[in-house]
């Protein structure tokens, strides 16, 4: 099956469903992680780059050997490793109650997607924590994954998806996780650089067509990105940020303490819930626009008889 008719059927499945409640495949690499850590948890940083390793070999067999089988699996895997809609319908469960004057429950639904306090949060640290979320998983749900389906096929995609989740799992700065999980969350930090920056791009090229300033978004996200502790995470933040006239950021209340955080963005107007819908718009529509635009490579990769991006160097450096 031709990537690009691939890329669609994966999107279109997503656009329809989502990620199902139950069974889905990417848990296997928790499963897998948790583990290795049993095996090489003791280890520190050697330990972590195992774990990476061998939870990438396993998990690769499985995706590649699959879809050697069973082609049309291509289609699933890819579909199971994008998940736009399921991070919209997240978000908009937060602003539901939020919307209705509802913190407590605000605060409950936001906390299965953060790992700040929530109970200690405002309506309007509410609605800056979510805004906040989506931005960053706009890149990791959607921009990611397809930067890297691009670049690199579905082995690629797979790999990406062992490198961002072994992160969530170890990529701590404090102990017991700091040495060990160096490795995966450098590695995701690597596998990240290009695609946030595109997620900032994307999201610049949309705002217009919801009537917001992408200038100033691709201003704010060249100029204030860099203050985020992540070296990614900043980019699509600090362009949303700078897209609504908002700040985002500031001090965040972690682990019974404030931890004092950088505001990305000169706030031209107090931050409000409507800014939710407005912010859910305008991610729909870059997403949009990196799918043409991943879907115009795609075409031109499959037309010069190439599978990913990779393959076409490997063949021009070899001649063929």
């Amino acid at each position: 099956m031709p990537p690009p008719l691939v890329l669609l059927a994966a999107l279109g499945l997503d656009a329809l469903i989502g990620d199902p409640a139950f069974g889905h495949p990417v848990r296997l690499i928790g499963k897998l992680g948790e583990w290795c850590y049993g095996l090489f948890g003791r280890f520190g940083l050697t330990g972590g780059f195992l774990t990476l390793a061998l939870t990438a070999v396993l998990f690769e067999t499985l995706v590649i050997g699959s879809t050697w089988l069973f082609p049309v699996l291509e289609v699933v895997w890819l579909f199971y490793f994008v998940a736009l809609r399921s991070l919209l319908r997240e978000v908009l469960a937060v602003y539901k109650p939020l919307r209705e004057g509802d913190l407590r429950s605000a605060r409950k639904r936001l906390s299965y997607l953060v790992s700040r306090d929530t109970e200690r949060l405002d309506e309007k640290g509410l609605v800056r924590g979510l805004l906040e979320t989506l931005s960053e998983n706009f890149n990791d749900a959607f921009c990611g994954p397809l930067f890297w389906y691009v670049v690199a096929g579905l082995p690629g995609v797979a790999f990406y998806k062992v490198a961002e989740t072994l992160d969530s799992m170890f990529g701590y700065r404090h102990e017991p996780f700091r040495r060990f999980g160096f490795f995966p969350a450098r590695t995701d930090d690597l596998l990240n650089f290009l695609p946030a920056r595109l997620a900032a791009f994307f999201i610049a090229l949309a705002a217009p067509f919801c009537r917001l300033s992408g200038r100033r978004a691709l201003k704010t996200a060249l100029t204030e990105a860099h203050k985020h502790a992540s070296p990614n995470a900043g980019w699509p933040e600090a362009a949303l940020a700078g897209a609504l006239g908002v700040a985002l950021g500031g001090p965040t209340p972690y682990h019974g303490r404030i931890e004092s955080r950088p505001y990305l963005g000169t706030p031209l107007r107090e931050i409000e819930k409507g800014d939710i819908k407005l912010a859910t718009k305008l991610i729909k529509l870059s997403a949009v626009i990196a799918l043409l635009i991943f879907l115009v490579a795609e075409v031109w990769l499959w037309k010069s008889g190439c599978r990913s991006l990779i393959g076409a160097i490997m063949k021009g450096r070899l001649g063929i």
